[in-house]
């Protein structure tokens, strides 16, 4: 077996894992977790949705597919795993509840049927609560295998929202009619991640990508990255579909909570206005093998496909968030891809089809979306409208509260024309700001400022740290400000 990138964590980040078993009977590849996105927390459990996809031999070995997932300390290694492999000889009775014991997560395929669909009982034991999933598609390739994509699965996790995790994860399928054996099995995978996060633009004018990293650890880290091209711009990583770009390469980032490093490369004309993906892979301490996968949005190239009149984003209730935009004209559009950010990290929340017909119009034309949202910080959203030919364009980014926020917001961040709107925790209280530059020379300084928000313009490229301190209690807050040239 051979295994590559591996990492999962509960919070809303791109991950991914990639890795090949290889039997008579299957082939199974490139596994992909990513758009982890939180939809409801308790004091000790965290609820969220995630997508899934991986490449399959397409053939009467895979009649039915399942995967399940534990925390590290409940796994029961019932296959007895080692190296991503069952030691257990010939074909293996299917697990049933007294098996699998404390897992969360079971997700059930029918791959015997076309197209294939979700199982909503599993079928070696029904006992077994089996997860929801919104989407299923199965893309099959000409060399036998199969590409499954599965969006909208939904399952509790036993960890508070935002908790770094290891879990172990069993992938199985079975050529039996009623799914009774297991014949291929891919075991023992095990994921973790939470140690470092991404934020970065690509500049289509430059044909330069730059990404700030930074460490939330006390240790040093290291890492490989490859950097790649949404190129159908779903703006999900697939391995098989979009393409490599820039990499294998290396970094490295000084311990310390906060401490960045910065990565640029080069962008082929042939992808420039493009999506990129940037895929890392820890290669030190105990996150060893943590993969992390970091939308980079592209800034517009040419003639604009959509001009968008208006787009509000309002909390409706503590559970909902209302979307509403306007476009003036549409010219070659497919649609709108919706995206919300509860960090610095993009989120795929849905698409939502173009209403003009034959993706053109010279009318308002209104859309409207509502996102199951329980958030309690602050959330971002923006629109990516994507034409008949790929390219894209986003909206300006809209900002909703949640209950109560202690955070502090800083966006667009990174900026490219030198100006950034900071939102503040609350609304009360007066506020003193200091910014500082690289070499820590104070460049602007503000005081007494009330409300719940300000603007910064005309920032020199660069990187800056802007230090707010509430007046009334001396607390102070300390974010980061990237300002790349255009």
């Amino acid at each position: 077996m051979k295994t590559g990138l591996r990492a999962l964590t509960f919070t809303a980040f791109l991950l991914i894992s990639i890795s090949t078993i290889s039997y008579s009977q299957c082939e199974v590849s490139n596994i992909v977790v990513q758009n982890i996105r939180p939809v409801s927390q308790t004091g000790s459990s965290c609820t969220v949705k995630f997508d899934v996809s991986f490449d399959i031999q397409n053939n009467n070995g895979n009649k039915y597919i399942f995967f399940h997932a534990w925390l590290q300390q409940d796994y029961p290694n019932y296959f007895h795993c080692v190296n991503g492999q069952t030691t257990l000889p010939g074909a293996i009775q299917a697990p049933t509840a007294s098996d699998l014991g404390n897992e969360f997560l079971n997700v059930g395929i029918n791959n015997n049927v076309d197209p294939p669909t979700i199982i909503t009982t599993y079928p070696p034991d029904p006992s077994v609560p089996l997860n929801t999933v919104e989407t299923i598609t199965r893309i099959e390739h000409t060399d036998g295998s199969a590409t499954f994509v599965l969006t909208g699965i939904t399952t509790t996790v036993p960890v508070p929202c935002g908790t770094p995790v290891v879990i172990i994860a069993d992938l199985w399928s079975s050529q039996s009619a009623h799914a009774q054996v297991a014949h291929c099995v891919s075991c023992g995978h095990a994921y973790s991640s939470g140690f470092l996060s991404y934020a970065g633009l690509a500049n289509c004018s430059t044909k330069m990508f730059n990404v700030t990293v930074t460490n939330h650890t006390a240790t040093d880290v290291t890492a490989d990255y490859t950097v790649h091209a949404d190129v159908n711009g779903d703006g999900v990583y697939t391995p098989s579909i979009d393409t490599t770009i820039y990499g294998p390469a290396t970094f490295s980032i000084s311990a310390g909570p906060g401490t960045t490093t910065t990565l640029s490369g080069p962008i082929p004309t042939a992808n420039a206005g493009q999506d990129l993906f940037l895929v890392s892979t820890i290669t030190s301490g105990t996150a060893n093998g943590a993969a992390h996968v970091t939308l980079i949005p592209s800034t517009v190239c040419g003639a604009l496909p959509v001009d968008f009149a208006s787009f509000r984003a309002t909390r409706v209730n503590s559970n909902s968030v209302s979307l509403r935009w306007q476009t003036a004209s549409e010219s070659n559009n497919t649609g709108f891809a919706i995206y919300r950010a509860e960090g610095s990290d993009w989120i795929y929340v849905t698409f939502v089809p173009t209403l003009a017909m034959g993706g053109n119009s010279s009318s308002l034309l209104t859309y409207t979306y509502t996102d199951l949202n329980n958030y309690k910080g602050i959330s971002q959203y923006r629109i990516k409208q994507v034409d008949i030919d790929g390219k894209a364009k986003y909206s300006d980014i809209r900002v909703v509260r949640g209950e109560a926020s202690d955070k502090i917001l800083v966006y667009p961040n990174p900026t490219m024309d030198g100006r950034v709107t900071i939102v503040f925790e609350d609304k009360d209280g007066l506020r003193d700001l200091s910014l500082t530059d690289n070499s820590g020379r104070t460049v602007r300084q503000w005081n007494g400022i009330s409300g719940n928000s300000m603007q910064i313009d005309n920032l020199q490229p660069g990187m800056y740290t802007i230090r707010i301190i509430m007046r009334e209690t001396g607390l102070q807050k300390v974010e980061k400000i990237v300002v790349v040239r255009k």
